[in-house]
């Protein structure tokens, strides 16, 4: 395969971190950039100019000044629209695109937006409503994956030779997510309590019993299905990923303290069959000391290190929690998602390194992103609910594109309320067997 030749006139952070995202990990391409004229204008093969003026007749794309930009500023997004999608940081000079696909995409991976100024939600977490894909019509799209399929066709048009059918292929990435690892089984009396009296009064005498025969030890929790579902997942050939709570304490709803030998018990379990990780408590997400505390018993527990994590309740803080994975030694995030909206908060659907702006720097943390929780699916009627997921899926532009949807405990559960649910999801795995 023929190398790529990128010429800049000036090399930034920015721009090789970007560079490497789209040809390394988005198109499996063989880069270099050179800021050297000479070596540009030597290069036989492939090879085209991000500058604001081309160097001759070579393919050319127009640049704009936000990768060569540092510190964060406020920036104005004027969106057009052009054919199929929307666009921005439009360029009305002749160029190879309409638009820096580069400053674009870095913009929205970054989430440069959730650096600046914004309203929060009633939780203080970033509100999906004051993000540029929400605002114009995007969000339910990874509109980078996008921008760079037709990016790959301005390659492959100029350089047939260059585009190669990618290694892998899109798949999907079910997470298992567990705050409450019980729907009756230990918790407090207050909570068992409220649980009670919300069930009474709703009338619903059924719940009522369910939850008198559990804590008598006659029936089974419905949300012990753990063996079950992992079983389900291993036949369909899916690489079912787990996080799990564990924290001392258990102020958050429906938590169970670590303390707690059953649900030691149960993680240990657990992780046996498939790989566990830790589900940071809410708060501790701006706490350096309480997530490393957290890390380190779950480590303890199961006996073998993760370097996984995912975020309960939503990412809290961007700019304030994830350089603190980072100072866990954090490898993977899985929380890049809302917990209240479907879509793709960094508009793409291919895994991407934290980037610090406040630093200037790429850093070790994968990021996977998660277009779908099960919160969100819950707002949709069960046989709808997959229907989506499925269109979803299908919609995926890029080959090596993942797709990642967060559920609980609570979807397999055999309660008569979600017997539909524990129906449709179980046709879902098995219909879309990997």
């Amino acid at each position: 395969m023929s190398m790529l030749l990128v010429y800049t006139p000036k090399i930034t952070s920015r721009i090789r971190y970007i560079f490497k995202h789209i040809f390394f990990r988005m198109l499996e391409l063989d880069f270099k950039i050179t800021s050297s004229v000479e070596d540009f204008v030597a290069h036989n093969g492939p090879k085209f100019s991000y500058s604001t003026k081309p160097l001759g007749k070579e393919l050319f794309f127009y640049s704009s000044e936000l990768l060569i930009d540092q510190g964060i500023h406020n920036i104005s997004i004027e969106i057009l629209c052009i054919k199929k999608y929307p666009i921005f940081f439009k360029i009305s000079q002749k160029s190879a695109m309409q638009f820096d696909v580069f400053a674009a995409s870095f913009y929205l991976i970054s989430r440069y937006e959730e650096y600046l100024p914004h309203l929060k939600d009633s939780k203080g977490r970033f509100n999906h409503k004051q993000s540029t894909a929400f605002k114009n019509n995007f969000l339910d799209k990874p509109i980078v994956d996008l921008w760079i399929f037709d990016f790959r066709e301005v390659l492959k048009n100029k350089f047939d030779s260059l585009i190669k059918k990618p290694s892998i292929k899109k798949k999907i990435v079910p997470i298992l997510e567990v705050s409450s690892p019980y729907m009756f089984l230990h918790k407090s009396f207050l909570f068992s309590l409220f649980q009670f009296l919300n069930e009474l009064w709703n009338l619903n005498f059924k719940m009522i019993l369910n939850q008198i025969y559990v804590l008598l030890r006659i029936s089974k929790d419905p949300y012990l299905e753990y063996d079950f579902l992992i079983e389900k997942f291993k036949s369909n050939k899916y690489d079912l990923i787990s996080f799990f709570r564990y924290s001392q304490n258990s102020f958050e709803v429906g938590a169970v303290s670590f303390f707690n030998s059953s649900y030691r018990l149960l993680i240990k379990n657990i992780s046996d069959k498939i790989p566990v990780s830790l589900l940071v408590s809410f708060f501790a997400q701006k706490n350096l000391k309480t997530i490393k505390n957290e890390m380190n018993s779950l480590r303890n527990l199961i006996h073998r290190g993760s370097q996984k994590t995912r975020l309960n309740f939503g990412l809290l803080s961007l700019s304030e929690t994830y350089p603190i994975l980072v100072q866990n030694e954090v490898l993977e995030d899985y929380s890049m998602g809302y917990v209240d909206a479907i879509g793709y908060r960094a508009s793409t659907s291919i895994p991407f390194y934290y980037y610090d702006l406040m630093n200037e720097v790429q850093t070790p943390l994968k990021i996977f992103p998660v277009a779908i929780t099960e919160n969100v699916l819950r707002k949709f009627s069960s046989e709808n609910a997959f229907n989506l997921v499925d269109e979803y899926y299908l919609a995926l532009p890029l080959e090596n594109s993942i797709f990642g949807f967060a559920f609980t405990p609570q979807m397999l559960s055999k309660t008569n309320e979600n017997l539909s649910w524990r129906s449709s999801f179980l046709k879902y795995i098995s219909k879309n067997e990997v």
